[in-house]
């Protein structure tokens, strides 16, 4: 996400930011509505049939601050519209053909990217990375310092930090996105899904249906030992999952198919923030008795906390 995103205008930027896109939410749809459930002021559960694309979105969630209006919404629709749409095209693919898909280079990556953008896209997760961004902006080091001395003019200020300090809300903003973006592209949890072994698993009319939410990606604390995996619901009947442990994945098949969604729904509602989707309304009991009652580690929080722990520590 380079500077193009402070270069292209647009006459009617979108301020409608879906951090759960409507075309994955589409696959719970019963006569064109999910069922969503949302957590409203008070705690309680209200329950109501949306469109796809009248829930799991905030207003202006990935403006850039300090930009003007025909600019301040590129994040969302240069980079996240992308994905979405690619991630779309990838999710036919699941639909189509499940683990046996014609893969690409490209297709994988699209949905890859796609379920590392929910581990870091959701309200939550940008609210504390914009916090821990303009807090940390003016944080320098000794080297940089020095260079800065080599190369300050004799009307920039004294130090590197107030230099970086005093810089207009319109850089920081931008360098925000830069920052988040590669961790989208780059990120070594990526770089694991990617390489793992895909599969998807059709779970039994027998079974109850498969439940999405505003967290709904289900992860291992690690991604590279025995039975680590990652998994997202895809749809009422299917979940998608990828482990670099192959007995682990060939297991799954052979266990209690209710017990495995009941154990993916569990997960699924028990991190959830402020929505949960089904097909129908047969699970509220369900879920208004686990709604939120264990957020799930965020991954933004593991990147904040590490690249805090660089900063407090100093070069080698």
């Amino acid at each position: 996400m380079a500077c193009y995103i402070v270069r292209m205008k647009s006459d009617n930027p979108p301020i409608k930011h879906h951090y759960i896109p409507a075309f994955y939410l589409s696959r719970w749809a019963d006569s064109g509505k999910v069922t969503e459930f949302a957590k409203v002021h008070d705690g309680k559960i209200a329950v109501k049939a949306k469109a796809p694309e009248r829930t799991g979105y905030q207003e202006r969630l990935y403006e850039m601050q300090g930009f003007e209006p025909e600019l301040a919404q590129q994040v969302e629709e240069k980079y996240f519209k992308p994905i979405d749409t690619m991630a779309a095209d990838a999710l036919e693919l699941l639909y189509k053909h499940g683990h046996a898909a014609p893969w690409t280079s490209k297709s994988r990556t699209a949905w890859t990217r796609f379920v590392l953008s929910l581990l870091l896209r959701c309200p939550e997760d940008i609210e504390a990375f914009r916090g821990w961004w303009h807090d940390d902006f003016g944080r320098t080091d000794p080297e940089g310092e020095e260079r800065y001395r080599e190369t300050r003019g004799p009307d920039d200020p004294a130090t590197f930090a107030e230099y970086l300090d005093g810089q207009p809300l319109t850089v920081k903003e931008k360098y925000l996105f830069e920052v988040l973006n590669s961790l989208l592209e780059h990120d070594s949890v990526g770089t694991n899904i990617n390489n793992m072994n895909w599969r998807v698993l059709e779970t039994p009319a027998s079974a109850p249906r498969l439940l999405t939410s505003d967290r709904p990606v289900i992860r291992s604390n690690s991604l590279k030992g025995e039975k680590s995996h990652v998994a997202l619901p895809i749809g009422p009947r299917l979940l998608w999952i990828a482990s670099n442990d192959m007995r682990f994945l060939n297991d799954l098949r052979g266990i209690d198919q209710t017990r495995l969604v009941k154990e993916c729904n569990r997960q699924v509602v028990e991190g959830a923030v402020r929505f949960v989707w089904s097909a129908d309304e047969s699970q509220t009991r369900f879920i208004e008795k686990r709604f939120g009652n264990q957020p799930q580690p965020r991954l933004i929080e593991h990147i904040i906390g590490r690249r805090r722990s660089v900063t407090a520590r100093g070069p080698d």
